[in-house]
């Protein structure tokens, strides 16, 4: 069987004419490193610092540079599969060129845009209590009155919950389940609240 899918691989090379075995061989090497890449980072070996870096300003985003190896394996996989598909379609070889410069620099420009976007949303999980301003929590511990020590509430802010401790801006005890905004940070655990 493998033999076999060999033997056409190789049949239909030989039949190509040199521009498209350039473009071809160009688009078969690019796919090669786009699989071996995918399969590092399947199974976690991936490590952008040193590939990514050549070329790139934005060596922190892996592969987010234009310059970085992930971009540039998809421009000549872009180039050479089109530029090939090109010819096969009858264009001339100016025609094939632009086609794949094209379709290369689309493919790259999709790319960059992709890991810069998903490399965005990246978070380093620390909790800036600064966040928590003019968010909503609900009472944890009754918080007794006039800023009196003691009380809880469990804030919601960026998409997370974190229980701190809270002082009541009002003059009455504000009980356990009512809803509260914080309108003002003491420290790096304590925030004043005021009912909703």
């Amino acid at each position: 069987m493998t033999f076999a899918v060999l033997t056409q691989v190789s049949e239909w090379w030989d039949q190509l004419n040199f521009a498209r075995q350039m473009f071809y061989g160009i688009g078969l090497l690019a796919g090669l490193i786009a699989i071996i890449l995918a399969v590092l980072a399947m199974i976690g070996l991936e490590h952008h610092d040193a590939v990514d870096a050549i070329g790139s300003a934005d060596v922190d985003h892996g592969g987010g540079g234009i310059f970085s190896i992930k971009p540039l394996t998809g421009f000549f996989l872009g180039f050479g599969w089109s530029g090939g598909l090109a010819l096969d379609a009858g264009l001339g070889m100016a025609a094939s060129l632009a086609v794949a410069l094209l379709s290369g620099g689309v493919l790259m420009a999709i790319i960059v845009a992709m890991f810069r976007a998903i490399y965005g949303m990246r978070s380093d999980g620390t909790m800036r209590i600064q966040d928590t301003l003019n968010a909503p929590g609900t009472v944890y511990i009754a918080l007794p009155p006039s800023k009196a020590a003691g009380g809880q509430v469990v804030v919601s802010f960026r998409g997370r919950q974190e229980t701190l401790a809270a002082l009541n801006a009002t003059d009455r005890l504000i009980a356990s389940g009512e809803r509260v905004k914080v309108t003002q940070v003491i420290d790096s655990h304590t925030v004043l609240v005021e009912p909703l």
